[in-house]
């Protein structure tokens, strides 16, 4: 069963929501979905990250962000043959 929910958002939240599914390359309805079931499941599990723990977070995030918006990324293929070339590289 689907349950359907609206709720306010201000510009600055909305805006990096729409950043993070034009990154995802999927809909903000299952960005939301994602992040309400994550906090759903690991409220359970784990406790809520620290005052700076999750101000670091947030910065790590902006920049990410940010380098998006710049265009410096790195394509799917680039990072899974660079992670391959290392694990290559740790066997040998």
């Amino acid at each position: 069963m689907t349950v359907h929910v609206t709720i306010a958002l201000d510009e600055a939240v909305k805006a990096r929501l729409d950043a993070l599914a034009d990154a995802r390359q999927a809909p903000i309805d299952d960005i939301v979905a994602m992040a309400v079931w994550e906090m759903a499941v690991e409220e359970e599990a784990a406790p809520v990250l620290a005052t700076d723990e999750e101000a670091a977070f947030e910065a790590a995030v902006d920049q990410g962000l940010k380098s998006l918006a710049e265009g410096r990324v790195h394509s799917h293929e680039d990072v899974v043959a660079a992670l391959a070339a290392q694990r290559t590289s740790r066997k040998g």
